[in-house]
């Protein structure tokens, strides 16, 4: 006897498919791109002792006014070029164009995932250059929190924190103006115990319905903006079964204990401007196509078989300490 489940063969659907989006890399957030045109220069920083003093006085009649001037130092970058390949067989191709085929687009994916690599490694990079370093707060790695940012902390200090901090980066002379944003990014696990902090929350009970957001709380906290990262890596060593799958989260400094910074982000990048740091950017030559960001392909036909390759020349460096301050272990001690 027939039974007619057992005549019907399973193909794959070819509209729909599951896929893992990497969450949304906020880099270029903290540290703004600035495009080059050569693998290593300097960039010019001035002096702010010259700029703060309080140095001007009374020209007496027929005399010479008070005269002053003022220094600046540099800081070098030098990029390297940061690229991965992915190699797409003609057998793959040929046989994702079978009626009953997975419905892949081997040559599009490929593009896609070597873009991603790549982001994802200027993300890691400039993350780990961000939470090893000293900033204002004058603590390699961050200062301490000792967890008092969790909701149910006896004595909550996150806005007291941030307030020291908002005051020492005023004390440098970085505050919000025509050209410079104040913001703070602060991990997904603080956000979420940031936004149960009872002070926080009644904020808004009796004016808003909605949840706090990360836009909500910047304004709730009168600075420019808030940031809340939550991309991940996989730092699981690849086996041939593929599966394995370890997470680690990119933006922290002691594994889920939580973090946070505040800093200073131009609004645009050119002559005298405040930055915490930079992501620079080189170009590769016209040969290669000119561009920021190199996109290749070539043949392997021993290997039947197209490669894929995405590169980009980078570097990243903190330019100036005085304008972030960041907090670790933010949530836990």
């Amino acid at each position: 006897m027939v039974i007619g489940k057992n005549i019907v063969t399973a193909s794959a659907l070819r509209n729909a498919s599951i896929f893992y989006q990497t969450p949304e890399f906020i880099a270029d957030q903290v540290f703004p791109v600035l495009p080059a045109n050569a693998p290593t220069m300097k960039i010019t920083k001035y002096l702010a002792s010259d700029y703060f003093r309080n140095d001007a006085d009374v020209r007496g009649e027929g005399g010479e006014a008070k005269r002053g001037g003022f220094k600046t130092t540099e800081v070098t970058f030098s990029t390297v070029e940061t690229a991965f390949a992915v190699p797409i067989t003609d057998e793959l191709r040929r046989n994702a164009k079978k009626q009953s085929a997975q419905p892949l687009q081997p040559d599009i994916e490929a593009v896609e995932l070597a873009k991603r690599k790549v982001m994802l490694k200027r993300e890691s990079e400039v993350a780990s250059l961000i939470t090893a370093a000293t900033w204002a707060d004058g603590v390699a790695g961050g200062e301490d929190a000792e967890g008092a940012w969790a909701s149910t902390a006896g004595t909550n200090t996150f806005k007291a924190d941030l307030k020291k901090a908002l005051k020492t980066l005023r004390e440098k002379g970085i505050a919000s103006g025509a050209n410079m944003e104040i913001r703070l990014l602060m991990d997904d696990l603080t956000f979420d115990e940031v936004v149960e902090i009872s002070d926080i929350k009644d904020q808004i009970k009796y004016t808003s319905a909605e949840s706090i957001t990360p836009d909500l709380l910047a304004r709730i906290l009168k600075i420019d903006k808030v940031i809340v990262p939550s991309v991940i890596e996989n730092i699981a060593k690849e086996t041939k079964a593929g599966t394995e799958f370890t997470a680690s989260r990119v933006w922290q400094i002691n594994a889920n204990k939580g973090m946070a910074i505040l800093y200073a982000y131009p609004k645009r990048l050119g002559l005298r401007v405040m930055s915490a740091g930079l992501i620079v950017n080189d170009r590769f030559d016209d040969e290669e196509g000119g561009e920021h960001e190199r996109i290749m392909k070539w043949r392997e036909a021993s290997n039947h078989q197209d490669v894929y390759e995405v590169g980009e020349l980078r570097d990243q460096l903190q330019v100036c300490a005085e304008a972030a301050y960041m907090f670790k272990d933010t949530i836990l001690t």
